[in-house]
């Protein structure tokens, strides 16, 4: 059957009518959206383009189909004497035709969403009292349901139906990834483009260690026969698995004549390798270096497996640039703009309007705070705020307030907000968690005697106890770029102190004295939750700080309390002593699967889900983890409510964290996220003593945080 119908439709004939038909639909929709009023019409849908062509044709023919289209392009571009294709008049839809079949092929093998409605059987509308009992039920969902109006819409969503999940029709064989992976490390494509993330996923969406093995050969294998376009190498070089399989260091030199190459990438490249290794990336950079001050160096240094028609093959110019910034961060010299992407606080402004005047989970200050650090930084946005707020959501007298406003006077962190809560942070509330009674204050420090005091408080109580206890978290801002770490939060059972990694008042020397003591310290035990990003944004700030990279007693409360739940679970009384002594836990379907044998098995064919669809409506990657991360994944706050028996308040997790000074909310949010770090260890160390164990044989089983010292810090070049 496969081979009637591949002699009689054979993949260049495909290929043929889907340029065309590409060409066709593509025009109709950019004049669309010019007739369109709205300004913000969409990108074409690959989708919906692949499922025309390519649902007529049968399943078994359609695998083998992707790689000979994919072959047959060049000659099909030869043919036709064209590369890229689209409609006439309208430059953003031109692609090339190798890359065209790459979007199609992408979203055509991405998991398909299907709205199930829920099964409402008639019988219940003819029960007597069933209609008072669904206005009761109305009622309550509308005005006593706890949490966001967004939480009771996706309830009431969830009381309609479920998305369900369908894989694609064609199921990629191992040997058909492997030859879909080769034809697609070919294709030259835009330097900011992120189709490689999804096209990992699609060839390989169970990351099976086996497959990732023959897929880092392969990938080492195309760089050295000069076979990659730099898209395609510059993200498996950033990827922390499949680069490791790169064993050369002049894959550097390789990526630098192919494209704008990265510090981060270098670095996530040269990590956990060898000191040979790292010393033979740094004298790639050196050649790199030599060969951009004059162009016969340039010339002589080019890789000899890097054709000079590679269609990703740079300049000599753009050569020189791109080395000078390389060089540059790798010294931690970033030169760059610290502004906030244009097309992220465009999003932002929509996307946490929607939480201020639908959802009604931020309050005006903190919309306030968000508005204020966008226009001082992006000015020219003042008109889309303008327009956001009396279009959008009926604001007028904010749109008011914000037209008379002068952004170019404004500072990003100092904020003028006179209307902010001014309640004391370690005020009780009733919905969310709270502090223990013994906490006294919350302190920032931001000036060179509080961060000597609190040095001097750390060391006392190292010399008068036999293990410190400090529960740490960090914050950063969401509207810099690059982040970094902007307050550190140490937790006390009695105190809380958030310590100001901005201030300048406080002396590069006495900060690294600081974070040197606390990190490198033994008998101070640092619990955090997931901390590693944590650690990265404090290197971003203090990337000379050793200690950050190899910090000492830095534990995860999360993987204790992995730990605990998989031990309880073992109990033949489990349940009773749930009831016990976890009472928030009992008939939790999460906890109840741990401890099951099933419990990591792989994902069933059609797996329904609620958030199973991604902010733009693609499918969110299924991916097989155990039920243990599930229970990691679902966040700090969920485990405060299952463990303590009330959630964080998360309002202000996305708020300005740069400002200063901070809201009295945001200093409770901080110092919360820091102490109920303790608060979760407590319970940890009181239920292992119940069941017999001690909490330090589980603890010392944690793996020690080891990450590479930045690659020019051990020498210059």
């Amino acid at each position: 059957m496969a081979s009637d119908f591949m002699s009689s439709t054979n993949a260049l004939n495909v290929l043929h009518n889907t340029v065309k038909n590409y060409e066709k639909d593509v025009l109709q929709f950019y004049m669309a959206n010019e007739r369109a009023t709205s300004k913000f019409t969409g990108r074409f849908d690959f989708k919906q383009f692949a499922k025309k062509m390519f649902d007529p044709i049968e399943t078994e023919v359609l695998g083998p189909l992707y790689v000979g289209m994919l072959g047959e392009c060049h000659t099909w571009m030869h043919s036709h004497q064209k590369s890229r294709v689209g409609a006439n008049g309208f430059p953003h839809s031109f692609v090339s035709v190798p890359e065209l079949l790459l979007n199609m092929i992408l979203a055509y093998q991405l998991p398909q969403q299907r709205f199930v409605p829920n099964d409402i059987k008639d019988t219940k509308k003819d029960e007597p009292g069933s209609s008072d009992r669904s206005r009761q039920e109305g009622n309550k969902s509308d005005g006593e349901e706890g949490g966001s109006r967004k939480k009771r819409r996706n309830s009431q969503a969830a009381k309609r139906g479920k998305n369900v999940t369908i894989n694609p029709r064609v199921t990629l064989s191992d040997e058909l990834s492997v030859k879909l992976l080769e034809e697609m490390l070919k294709i030259p494509l835009a330097a900011e483009s992120k189709l490689w993330k999804t096209a990992k996923y699609v060839l390989c969406p169970s990351n099976s260690p086996h497959q990732m093995e023959v897929f880092g050969e392969i990938i080492a294998k195309n760089t050295e026969d000069g076979l990659i376009s730099f898209n395609a190498l510059n993200y498996f070089m950033h990827d922390q698995v499949l680069t490791q399989h790169f064993k050369n260091p002049a894959t550097i030199l390789h990526a630098l004549y192919l494209g704008p190459l990265n510090a981060q990438t270098v670095e996530v490249f040269a990590a956990n390798r060898s000191a040979e290794f790292r010393r033979s990336c740094r004298e790639v950079l050196r050649v790199a270096v030599r060969a951009s001050k004059d162009p016969m160096t340039f010339q002589h240094s080019a890789p000899i497996n890097i054709d000079k028609q590679h269609p990703d093959r740079v300049k000599y110019r753009d050569f020189i640039e791109t080395v000078k910034q390389l060089v540059k961060d790798l010294n931690g010299e970033y030169q760059g703009s610290s502004g906030i992407h244009v097309g992220w606080a465009c999003a932002a402004i929509k996307k946490f309007g929607q939480k201020r005047y639908v959802d009604k989970t931020w309050r005006d200050e903190n919309y306030y705070d968000l508005l204020w650090t966008v226009l001082a930084q992006r000015p020219h946005l003042k008109k889309f705020v303008v327009d956001v707020l009396e279009k959008n959501y009926g604001d007028y007298e904010a749109a008011k307030f914000w037209r008379r406003m002068q952004p170019y006077q404004m500072h990003p962190t100092v904020i003028f907000n006179q209307n902010v809560i001014t309640d004391d942070p370690l005020q009780p509330t009733e919905e969310f968690l709270n502090f223990s009674p013994q906490v006294q204050q919350i302190l920032m420090v931001s000036t060179e005697k509080e961060i000597r005091d609190l040095h001097k408080l750390l060391e006392y109580k190292v010399s008068r106890e036999e293990v410190v206890y400090v529960g740490v978290d960090a914050e950063w801002s969401a509207y810099v770029s690059p982040s970094k770490a902007t307050i550190l939060q140490m937790a006390f059972y009695d105190l809380v102190y958030i310590l100001d990694l901005e201030s300048h008042q406080i002396s590069p020397e006495s900060y690294h004295l600081f974070l040197s003591y606390l990190f490198d310290t033994k008998e101070v035990v640092k619990i955090g939750f997931q901390f590693g990003e944590d650690l990265h944004q404090l290197r971003a700030g203090f990337r000379n700080c050793a200690t950050l990279y190899r910090p000492n007693n830095v534990l995860c409360v999360g993987k204790l309390i992995m730990d605990l739940v998989e031990e309880v679970s073992k109990l033949n009384h489990a349940e009773e002593f749930k009831r016990d002594h976890l009472p928030f836990l009992i008939d939790d379907p999460t906890v109840m699967a741990i401890g099951k044998e099933d419990d990591t098995k792989s994902v069933p064919n059609e797996s329904i889900s609620n958030d199973s669809v991604g902010d733009l409506g693609e499918p969110k990657p299924v991916k097989e983890e155990s039920v243990k991360q599930q229970l990691m994944n679902k966040g700090l706050s969920y485990l405060c409510e299952k463990f303590l028996g009330k959630p964080l308040d998360k309002t202000e997790q996305c708020s300005v964290w740069d400002r200063r000074p901070l809201r009295n909310l945001q200093l409770r949010y901080a110092a919360m996220d820091a102490y109920c770090m303790l608060m979760l260890y407590d319970k940890c160390s009181e239920v292992f003593s119940k069941m017999g164990f001690e909490v330090k044989e589980f603890l010392d089983k944690q793996s020690p945080i080891r990450i590479s010292l930045p690659l020019l810090s051990e020498e210059k070049l």
